[in-house]
């Protein structure tokens, strides 16, 4: 049994029941996900909202507000990853990567805020979900404590997800009268999210098979957490 242990002292376990065969399970990547409680994450109640268009606004306000507060924890987990990375070649896929997140993505948020009338105050200094603050402490803690495929656990992870629960709502070809319900899901969904999320699922299958049997129990304990995490991310919007 792994275990993560977070500043406020609760413990997280994943138990790993039997090693990693590539003979006998496949792809790293997916014996990762079955691990995990992946439909917790990407049916959840919102995702369902979100995709039958039911979902309400201050839901969604509440939702992107608590998101935007992870914007630069995860900048500084993939800069860190940038740092950890095996080849020249990851180094400059993470800096691209890098450079949507404070760029691009940021200008949306910003957008978003404006339309929903989200103070300055709400932006940049809100109240933040016990939820948030555990997320952005244990990405931060997994990348710093560990090395590349701990970092890349929990990118690959949380990348995936979004692509999947997006690709869910965007498979139901609702038209939204929000355009930044639409335009989230377009972030999500694009070509270039697309072949970046194959990317770091394709870097979990490349190094994850590599490992000790000791590394990849705990690049699967954080994977799990990573999802279980998306999943009260979510709870945490109706609160």
């Amino acid at each position: 049994m792994v275990s993560v242990t977070d500043r406020s002292g609760s413990e997280t376990t994943a138990e790993m029941t039997g090693a990693y065969d590539p003979d006998a399970d496949g792809a790293f990547s997916e014996w990762l996900r079955d691990r995990s409680d992946w439909e917790a994450a990407t049916r959840h109640r919102f995702v369902a909202e979100y995709r039958d268009g039911d979902l309400p606004d201050d839901v969604f306000e509440r939702y992107l507000v608590q998101d935007y507060q992870f914007l630069e924890a995860g900048a500084r987990l993939t800069a860190h990853a940038a740092s950890q990375a095996h080849t020249m070649a990851e180094m400059n896929t993470l800096a691209e990567s890098l450079t949507v997140l404070t760029g691009g993505e940021n200008d949306y948020f910003q957008r978003a805020f404006d339309e929903l009338g989200v103070p300055e105050a709400g932006r940049e200094a809100p109240k933040v979900h016990p939820t948030t603050a555990a997320f952005n402490d244990f990405m931060l803690r997994a990348a710093t404590e560990g090395a590349y495929e701990e970092s890349l656990a929990v990118t690959a992870a949380a990348e995936w997800v979004y692509r999947d629960w997006c690709s869910h709502v965007a498979d139901a070809g609702a038209e939204f009268d929000q355009w930044y319900l639409d335009e989230w899901i377009e972030i999500h969904v694009i070509d270039e999210f697309e072949t970046y999320t194959d990317w770091l699922i394709d870097q979990l299958d490349t190094y994850g098979p590599r490992l000790s049997p000791e590394r990849r129990a705990r690049v699967a304990d954080i994977f799990a957490r990573t999802v279980d995490l998306e999943a009260a991310f979510f709870d945490a919007a109706y609160e």
